[in-house]
């Protein structure tokens, strides 16, 4: 039986869910003793279990390089939500640094099952407008999620990295298209914001990032990121088509068995220098996207 190491039990209870329905044995860390890990370190995980087929880092963004290095040596493959870790610099360096283990950024929505459809949608349009705007979904304003320092940037290090996969995924050319417009703003100061669809608010924290950014690509791409409009909501692919019809794909919540997919092909290609040569030539391509908006 494969194991799988799970650091961070937010979203990291979703890992657990999905890596069990793949006949995984799963082992979690957290170190909140209310969230019910199998163990409050990582080093006390690593002390009992020696060794991790996968390792799914889900902690907040600051942490993630250090947890990374910590549990490289004795795992195969290291899964790092997104944003990675603070720059593609340091990305560069951590994966230079451990040439015997597979790192990737997670990027799940690669691995949705409508892929093929959706590509073939964009190669008949002439704009597709990728974006992920709410209404009222800054994520704990007040907290690490909006202190720069913490977390790096705010919904373009948070959503961006999303719709970046998902151009790469529908686009084949992705990276001859470069970039002819990008920018971020912080529309809102946290004396602003009284309530969110997601978390809660600290009134006495800190909310020094950008809550909407764009980038536009020479070719007919856009992604369009907002936390909070407090107008609309848009998560959706609009594919603009020849005749000026439109063609919509609601995104919602990203399927479980994108996720399944996404790690299987992962454990499947374990060997496979150019399957990881390419997941690295995209992970670099996103960080160096993410940190120059």
């Amino acid at each position: 039986m494969k194991t799988s190491l799970i650091v961070g039990m937010g979203i990291g209870n979703l890992y657990a869910k999905v890596l069990e329905s793949l006949g995984y044995g799963v082992v979690t860390v957290d170190s909140d003793p209310s969230k019910g890990a199998d163990f409050l370190t990582v080093d006390a995980a690593i002390e009992e279990c020696r060794m991790f087929d996968t390792v799914h880092i889900c902690t907040p963004n600051f942490t993630h390089e250090d947890i990374a290095r910590k549990l490289a040596p004795v795992s195969k493959i290291v899964f790092i939500e997104k944003p990675g870790v603070i720059n593609s610099k340091a990305w560069i360096k951590l994966i230079t640094d451990f040439p015997q283990t597979r790192f990737m950024m997670v990027k799940n929505n690669m691995w949705r099952s409508n892929i093929s459809e959706l590509k073939e949608l964009a190669s008949k349009a002439k704009t597709v407008n990728i974006e992920w705007t709410r209404k009222n979904c800054i994520p704990s304003p007040g907290s690490w999620f909006t202190t720069r320092k913490l977390a790096f940037g705010g919904v373009s290090r948070d959503l961006m990295p999303h719709l970046l996969s998902l151009y790469i995924a529908m686009n084949p050319t992705w990276r001859a298209d470069k970039p002819n417009g990008q920018a971020s703003m912080q529309s809102w100061l946290l004396e602003d914001i009284d309530s969110t669809d997601y978390g809660t608010v600290n009134p006495a924290g800190t909310y020094d990032v950008d809550d909407q950014c764009h980038i536009r690509f020479v070719n007919k791409w856009r992604c369009i990121a907002n936390w909070r409009s407090m107008t609309y909501e848009n998560s959706a692919i609009e594919f603009i088509m020849q005749d000026n019809t439109v063609e919509r794909f609601e995104l919602g919540w990203c399927p479980e068995d994108a996720y399944q997919a996404m790690i299987k092909d992962a454990v499947d290609n374990v060997d496979n220098y150019q399957f990881w040569l390419n997941q690295f030539d995209i992970d670099t391509w996103i960080h160096e996207q993410i940190e120059n908006i």
